[in-house]
């Protein structure tokens, strides 16, 4: 039961960093055009996916490495929190402006869809800050205990533990990547001709970010 609860976390987490990579992907090329906050959003909302995949990555590689009893649970653990730390503070920073801008989007649309994805965005953040507070100090003690024993087996561990790590963040930043190329080159032929600038084309509208937040947590 365990299990299958973690397997629809994880397939929530995937699938709300795809659709953040495929919406960065969709604004890509007007807010490259357009500069200035768009395009901060833009990028924002590529880190918060870059993050989603690599916390899903990290937790795949997690499961393996333990079933396949190449680490324990303790270095294991220690891989977690490893990644955690890496990627909490890119997500509350990206988060916390994602945020802001969702809330000044549903103010001037005032929709369900734009008011589901401010609401959303806000307990994320909520959480997210929350859990940080005490899960940093907690995940940093942990990985400078597992990384201060002094052994040939413990220093070969520590050198997967961080290599693992790498790869999940690599993994996370390629596959934001690819998918925000992808949906750029097709999206471009729907906008080819038009203009974001109010001046080049009074009747275009701004472009949308509806970029969401998903909760963490240290571990699972």
């Amino acid at each position: 039961m365990i299990w299958t609860i973690v397997l629809l976390i994880w397939l929530l987490n995937f699938a709300i960093s795809c659709f953040n990579a495929w919406s960065v992907g969709r604004s890509w090329v007007e807010t490259k055009a357009a500069g200035g906050w768009p395009r901060f959003l833009a990028w924002m909302g590529a880190i918060m996916s870059a993050c989603g995949f690599t916390w899903c990555f990290l937790i795949a590689e997690a499961v393996l490495v333990w079933k396949l009893d190449y680490l324990s649970i303790e270095y294991v653990q220690a891989m977690l929190s490893l990644g955690y730390l890496v990627i909490i503070l890119p997500i509350l920073g990206s988060g916390l402006a994602l945020t802001m801008d969702s809330w000044a989007y549903f103010w001037r649309r005032r929709n369900f869809r734009s008011g589901a994805v401010a609401g959303w965005n806000s307990f994320a953040q909520v959480y997210n800050t929350y859990q940080a507070v005490s899960a940093i100090p907690d995940a940093l003690d942990h990985v400078i205990h597992v990384f201060s024993k002094k052994d040939s087996d413990s220093d070969s561990k520590s050198v997967l533990v961080i290599l693992l790590v790498v790869v999940a963040i690599l993994g996370g930043v390629l596959t934001t990547t690819l998918i925000i190329r992808a949906t750029a080159r097709s999206h471009a032929g729907a906008i080819k001709g038009k203009s974001w600038f109010p001046r080049a084309n009074r009747g275009a509208e701004r472009p949308e970010y509806p970029f969401s937040q998903r909760p963490r947590g240290a571990g699972w």
